[in-house]
């Protein structure tokens, strides 16, 4: 079942009023919407409700094993054991036909036979996205970063039907808590949710389809027909339809959890605005940028060995992300592409801070950073001045949004957050230079901050804790 569908605006007619009649956080509701997201998973295919049923028991059964064994060693082999299993559903039904192919097409040319049947197996919709969630709850929960959920509470995170196919990739840490606690339909935002809603319809039904129908299927599938004008029309149509209809797919899903109380996170902040690769990549498809960094890049070893390995751990990063997206060549291509491109403006970048340093000139604010390849939010090990200044790198990266009057109050716990930031940073740097007297931290800070950290020591005060400041704008 597809949003943009008359069967879904039925089944969400009927979901709506059940949810809010419903008690939700109750057992009763939660009952309930796993067996209306398994009916709207299956709508399309009922077989496969059995493979996401199958999925939720093994991420399930795994997380409890490993929070409650204490063997380090025990404990790493069951985390292999359930992300073995996860990926082997998402191998099998994604990527078994095009590796039996190329393996048989390989093959082929020094005249052996594959040991590959090749097979056509249907690809279940959305297995992508519940396996990436799947997989994040169970390393969260080997890390720490979370309790294992309720068998109930899980299944309806896993399984909740508003994320279920398209996305946005929601993590445990972000839905567990607003599945386990009570809501008010008095006080949802129904005017967000409706502007989400209908935005989102208008940018994946007018604009996306008009696009297509219109430019890019006849120039693309015919192009020997077509001037180079028009070829070129249909390359820019074509990128403005994968975004009109993949942003408003995911702004109609957020709307449609925020009808029934729940906050999903932000996918998409105007990508085709950023000035850069890393900004494009901190703009599109948010939540898998974030779900590829945290996973796989920073597990990887991130960029704390060395500069030839951090190139390498972009590259292998955006190569999976890329094969992620689908199982062809173009994909993997395009993955490399990224990823090589990602690493070229890592060392552009780093090439340009280290020319300034040696010209003793002051650096653009906005430049700091950069060389912590700002796209994944990359950690560099501090190491000396030069590291103090990467660490306020990523002290802009993070790019809190600013509370704005009217916000929900989780714009409040961005604040804080934010000036918890700076006041870290400035103790960092005090803390580094203690042992190096014959520098001038206000000649660091300005050389290397612009007076930015100076200003938020200030606001700190005598005696204040880090954190208690006033709300400071974002660094752009």
């Amino acid at each position: 079942m597809l949003f943009p569908t008359i069967d879904f605006a039925i089944f969400f007619a009927l979901v709506f009023v059940a949810h809010w009649l419903l008690n939700p956080g109750s057992k009763q509701w939660k009952l309930f919407m796993i067996a209306a997201s398994y009916v709207f998973y299956g709508w399309w295919d009922w077989r496969f409700v059995f493979l996401l049923a199958g999925v939720t028991v093994a991420s399930q059964a795994g997380a409890e094993l490993i929070h409650h064994i204490r063997h380090e060693p025990r404990r790493r082999m069951l985390l292999a054991i359930t992300l073995t299993v996860i990926l082997g559903v998402l191998g099998w039904f994604k990527y078994y036909g095009f590796l039996a192919l190329n393996v048989s097409n390989a093959l082929h040319v020094f005249g052996a036979h594959s040991p590959l049947p090749l097979l056509q197996v249907a690809l279940p919709i959305g297995i992508s996205f519940f396996t990436f969630m799947a997989i994040s709850y169970v390393v969260d929960v080997y890390r720490g970063r979370l309790e294992p959920a309720g068998w109930l509470d899980f299944a309806v995170h896993l399984s909740f039907f508003p994320h279920l196919v398209a996305g946005p990739i929601v993590r445990g840490g972000e839905l567990l808590p607003q599945i386990r606690a009570p809501r008010d339909p008095r006080r949802i935002d129904y005017s967000r949710a409706a502007y989400l809603i209908f935005g989102g319809l208008f940018k994946k039904v007018v604009i996306s389809s008009f696009i297509a129908t219109a430019i890019v299927d006849p120039v693309f599938g015919t192009p020997g027909q077509h001037t180079a004008l028009e070829i070129l029309f249909a390359i820019y149509g074509y990128a403005i339809q994968i975004y009109a209809d993949f942003s408003g797919y995911t702004d109609i899903a957020i709307g449609v959890a925020l009808l029934l109380g729940f906050e999903f996170p932000q996918n998409f902040d105007a990508p085709y605005t950023a000035r850069s690769l890393q900004d494009f990549w901190r703009r599109w498809h948010m939540t898998l940028s974030r779900w590829l960094r945290d996973y796989l890049y920073i597990p990887l070893g991130g960029s704390r060995k060395g500069e030839l390995l951090t190139y390498r751990n972009l590259i292998i990063t955006m190569l999976l992300g890329g094969l992620w997206h689908g199982a062809s060549w173009t994909f993997i291509v395009w993955g490399a592409l990224h990823g090589g491109g990602l690493a070229h403006s890592l060392g552009s970048v780093e090439a340009e801070r280290i020319g300034r340093d040696n010209r003793l000139e002051p650096a653009d604010p906005g430049d700091i950073g950069d060389s912590a390849v700002v796209a994944l939010g990359v950690e560099i090990p501090e190491r000396g001045i030069e590291g103090i200044a990467r660490c306020a790198g990523r002290h802009r990266q993070l790019q809190l949004p600013a509370v704005q009057p009217g916000k929900h109050r989780a714009a409040h716990r961005f604040e804080r957050l934010h000036d918890t930031v700076d006041a870290l940073a400035v103790a960092r740097i005090r803390h580094a230079l203690a042992p190096a007297p014959n520098i001038a931290i206000e000649n660091f800070r300005h050389h290397y901050f612009g007076g930015r950290l100076a200003a938020a020591r200030d606001r700190e005060g005598p005696g204040q804790r880090p954190g208690t400041a006033g709300h400071t704008e974002t660094l752009r």
